[in-house]
């Protein structure tokens, strides 16, 4: 479990762009590591313009991939996310000890994350929909959630697509800020980390990779929580719209990375009042 360099990169990103601007506390599902190279991690984060990287701070930096490795907390600290915690059954790197298959009990930590992670950890847990619910009951409203799961060549019990995705989405009304597929190639840097890719989110483009030379592939999303309600569990086909209640869902570039969020229907929770607003917002959202 850990940050890869497209999972690093597009953190950075995030962070340029503004959107993680008034954020201070992270929580990450699974005790999570920098799965890089010390050398490979300071260029990214030079690129990225930080100048306030302080390296006897990163412990174990220069370990992986042996262990004990370097958590993931440093990264964060570094760009202004102080407050940090984890949750792992292992308690590895302070992580809080929690069984993912069960529901997180601590009411204290409810909507209290700016930023809840998944870097490939939820898929070990067998009853994988109640590692989403807590992590949908940990962030805030208007926090992120970011996710990042095997599609190809994963090592947990599911492997997840862009359907899941959607649904996940769609069932809980967040925006997607940011979505694409990880490539994650045999061939590494220089200095030794495996490469790896954001590429846009469409099957036709995968169908056109060679897969013997592919190591994995994953889907990555950057979710934001609009609603502060209970989590709700997604369905598929045509089922997803009568369940979730919902009109498709109308995507609108703004700022790089693009966005979009599903539009809500008139459904017993949600009146004519709150769609008609709804409307009103994103039109003059886009044309004002």
């Amino acid at each position: 479990m850990g940050l890869n360099i497209a999972g690093i990169q597009n953190i950075l990103e995030l962070w340029q762009l503004g959107y993680l601007k008034n954020s201070k506390k992270i929580i990450e599902m699974g005790s999570q590591e920098l799965h890089l190279k010390s050398n490979d991690f300071e260029r990214i984060i030079k690129i990225a313009g930080i100048n306030n990287y302080e390296k006897e701070k990163f412990i174990n930096i220069e370990n992986w991939p042996e262990h004990p490795r370097c958590s993931s907390k440093h990264f964060y600290n570094m760009i202004g996310l102080d407050k940090y915690c984890s949750l792992d059954i292992n308690k590895e790197h302070g992580a809080i000890e929690h069984d993912y298959n069960f529901p997180f009990e601590d009411n204290s930590m409810f909507s209290q994350f700016d930023i809840v992670t998944d870097h490939g950890t939820c898929e070990h847990a067998f009853n994988i929909a109640e590692a989403y619910r807590t992590m949908h009951k940990l962030c805030k409203h208007n926090g992120l959630i970011i996710i990042q799961q095997a599609l190809w060549g994963g090592n947990g019990y599911y492997l997840l697509d862009k359907y899941f995705f959607d649904g996940l989405v769609a069932a809980n009304n967040y925006k997607v800020l940011f979505n694409s597929y990880v490539i994650t190639p045999k061939t590494k840097t220089k200095d030794g980390s495996p490469l790896s890719f954001h590429v846009p989110m469409s099957k036709d483009l995968l169908d056109t990779l060679e897969i013997s030379k592919i190591e994995s592939i994953n889907v990555y999303g950057v979710l934001q929580k609009q609603i502060d309600s209970d989590f709700k569990f997604a369905y598929q086909n045509s089922m997803i719209s009568k369940k979730q209640g919902h009109l498709g869902f109308n995507r609108m570039f703004y700022k790089d990375p693009p966005s979009y969020s599903f539009i809500p229907s008139v459904g017993d929770d949600i009146s004519t009042k709150v769609l008609i607003k709804e409307i009103y917002k994103r039109v003059k959202k886009r044309f004002v």
